[in-house]
């Protein structure tokens, strides 16, 4: 009976696609620049993560790290230049041979590029677009494939990976220039906004053109599914009220789907390697704000934040702000538009858009109706009525700990090989 593979063995074969395949040799030999490639963990070139992308059923998407070879320093990565580690490098034939070989078996439908940069920028971005040329043009792949761009491309090679992307991220890692070169002095984030801008243009420019009647090219796509960007979150001074004002204020400018938010871990044989790691909680907090923002109908100027800037990490921030606005709760659920259900904590959008649609035909009754719908009752409770009548004395409790969130108080001072972030 056919077994099919666990992951290991199946990153092992598909790595095996990159090895001299010449006649006569009784098995693929991998070049030297790949002899070690497991032995740098995470950073190796492949792996597979199962993503949702949009509204579309879970995808599974090959990740790629084309090298974690790079000449620049940054005080936080794990490939900084000075790191004494294995390095590794598949070229662009082998790198398409290998997601190809995956996209066969079924393993994967979509692929994330991403890579180090060993060198000149303009030599990794010529390698990125031989990638994604060779995928489309030669290959008729018409399916997902995101890449993250590189600092210092020339404005015809964005264009040009914009074209064959369906979507296209960049690091800005910090919202400042100046707290930036605190922690990658060889980056300049103006330089990386130019880019953003460039790329921005070509995918609200394509966006447009759709809405217009253009038919929709599988294989030049123009990065329609929207561009995102990262923040490594606490390697810098900079607080959450800075970092979600920079983003904020690239939002506007449209084309930008969403933000990634990296907590910062402290990587063994880095300069940062002695500095507490950043609370996953503070990661998330920024998160659930970006998703109020975006989905929920909040204006920048709504989110609450503690004395020093900062997300409170004890509540979410939208039963932070509910706390803050005593003055519109509770709130009668059999009365209130969607837009006021979307404030409440424990209702989403979802449930918000079917409490609406089913009040008019059916009536809740009690906590289990609401459940029914969605909603997440224990935290909602608090902050509704049904018919005039509360459903709970109590607003909002949390649970009791020996310390607070934001505490470092016995917290253990773990290294880190690679930051979980990285290959956002």
């Amino acid at each position: 009976m056919y077994r099919t593979p666990n992951l290991e063995a199946k990153l092992e074969l598909l790595m095996s696609l990159a090895g001299d395949d010449r006649e006569g040799l009784p098995t693929r030999q991998l070049p030297p620049r790949l002899k070690h490639a497991n032995d740098v963990g995470a950073l190796r070139p492949l792996n597979l993560r199962p993503v949702r992308i949009g509204n579309a059923a879970r995808t599974t998407l090959m990740r790629i790290l084309m090298t974690n070879a790079c000449s620049f320093n940054c005080h936080y990565c794990p490939m900084r230049r000075d790191r004494d580690m294995p390095r590794t490098l598949l070229k662009p034939a082998e790198l398409v041979r290998i997601f190809l070989a995956a996209v066969a078996r079924d393993w994967c439908t979509g692929l994330f590029i991403t890579t180090g940069i060993p060198g000149r920028p303009v030599k990794v971005m010529d390698d990125l677009i031989e990638v994604l040329a060779l995928l489309r043009e030669h290959h008729n792949f018409a399916g997902y494939i995101h890449v993250k761009m590189i600092p210092g491309a020339q404005e015809a090679q964005i264009e040009r990976l914009t074209s064959l992307a369906t979507r296209v991220s960049l690091n800005l890692e910090a919202p400042c220039g100046d707290s930036l070169a605190r922690i990658a002095p060889e980056k300049d984030l103006s330089r990386t906004l130019v880019s953003l801008e460039r790329v921005r243009s070509r995918v609200n420019e394509r966006r447009s053109e759709e809405r217009e009647g253009r038919p929709r090219d599988a294989l030049h796509p123009g990065g329609t599914a929207g561009m995102t960007m990262q923040f490594v979150v606490g390697a810098t001074p900079d607080t959450d009220r800075t970092i979600l004002g920079k983003m904020s204020q690239l939002y506007a400018g449209h084309g930008i789907h969403h933000t990634h938010f990296a907590a910062f871990r402290p990587i063994r044989d880095t300069p940062l390697e002695n500095v507490r790691a950043t609370p996953a909680v503070r990661e998330q907090r920024l998160y659930q704000t970006d998703y109020l923002l975006r989905d929920y109908g909040f204006e920048s100027h709504e989110v609450v934040f503690d004395a020093d800037g900062n997300l409170p990490l004890a509540h979410d921030p939208k039963t932070a702000w509910a706390l803050a606005h005593p003055e519109f709760f509770p709130l009668e659920v059999r009365t209130a538009s969607r837009e006021q259900l979307l404030r409440v904590p424990g209702i989403g959008p979802a449930s918000a858009r079917r409490i609406v649609v089913e009040r008019s035909t059916t009536q809740a009754r009690g906590l289990a109706d609401l459940r029914a719908m969605g909603v997440v009752t224990t935290r909602a409770a608090g902050f509704l009525t049904l018919g005039g009548r509360p459903l709970q004395s109590v607003r909002w409790s949390e649970q009791l700990g020996f310390w607070r969130p934001d505490e470092e108080v016995g917290a253990y001072h773990l290294l880190y090989d690679v930051s979980p972030g990285t290959f956002r």
